[in-house]
Formats: structure tokens, sequence, C-alpha cells
């Protein structure tokens, strides 16, 4: 099984696989790599499964714009963001201490992954074909937290769902 680090240079897309339901496919080239389902009411949790590991990403709280993430199965999540204040970016806070920020660019149209140091590890850039939703993901940079929690991807793509989401409900 390949990290998903060593799709560096590649093309990785998300892609959604129905118009009607909230189904996304994770490919390299041809190849499917994860896949991911919105659940629950009004979509407050996200199925992932990446890498042969299956993954829960929810809201734990209705009125909280925070994202928990557990493994599939368990009560207790591993890891959790939160937005900085009213701004659109956030911090993703791993075990260990370990910690990333994910910063969207929604008026130029993308999504980063930073480390502590500011230096981005990868890049979400969502296209908009018909009514479907689809992104590709640039690895920029190898990184051991990337490996270790591939849903990091997904989480950062799941944030820029929403805010496009939040930004063309308001636009009305």
């Amino acid at each position: 099984m390949k990290m998903i680090t060593d799709y560096m240079g590649k093309n990785i897309v998300i892609a959604q696989t129905s118009v009607f339901k909230r189904n996304y496919e994770i490919r390299v080239n041809e190849e499917l790599i994860g896949s991911m389902q919105q659940k629950g009411f009004f979509g407050m949790m996200w199925k992932v499964d990446i890498q042969n590991k299956k993954w829960e990403i929810y809201k734990p709280s209705f009125w909280r714009s925070a994202l928990d993430i557990r493994e599939a199965g368990y009560e207790m999540p591993i890891a959790n963001y939160t937005r900085d204040g009213f701004r659109s970016r956030g911090t993703l806070s791993l075990p260990l201490g370990e910690k990333l920020k994910i910063v969207p660019h929604l008026f130029k149209g993308f999504c980063e992954i930073n480390n502590e140091q500011e230096v981005c590890l990868a890049k979400i850039i969502p296209k908009k074909i018909s009514m479907k939703d689809r992104a590709e993901v640039m690895i920029v940079k190898k990184d051991d937290l990337l490996d270790k929690y591939p849903w990091i991807i997904i989480l950062a793509y799941i944030i820029t769902i929403e805010q496009r989401h939040q930004a063309a409900h308001s636009a009305h």
C-alpha cells in the first residue's frame, strides 16, 4: 500500500459520484485510493475510507463550527479542527500535540494544508463541473503527518465545501 505522499507529482482527484448523493471517490489516475460519504442529519458526519482504514469526521455540536475526527467504531476523537476566531482558517490539533493549519483561500479558489512553520504541505483546488463537486489535490511537500493521517486532505476538502456553501447561502 502506497503512502499518500508517494502520490506527490501525480494527479489526485476527489470527485462526487452522483448529483443526488454526497458520495465521493478519491482517485489517482484510474486507481481508487479512497472514498467518502456524507451522512447524518444536516450532513453533520462524513464517513471516510482511505488506505484501508475507516474514519469519521463529524460535528460534535450543531452550534459549533468545530470538527472532530475519530476512527470508525470508536467514541473518542483523536483529532480536532477549530476555526481561528471569525477567520476562515483553522487549526487541526493531532495526537502528541502536533498541529497543522488549514487555510482556505475562498476568493483565490484553493485551500492549503500548512505545518506549524507555515510551509505548504498540500493544496486542494476545487473545480465546479456541471452539478458535481470535484477537486484536484497536489501534494507539495512530503510530511510524516500526511502519511500517518491521510484523512487530513479530505478534512481540508470538507472545510472548503462547507465554506463555499456558506458563501452561497449568505449571498442570497
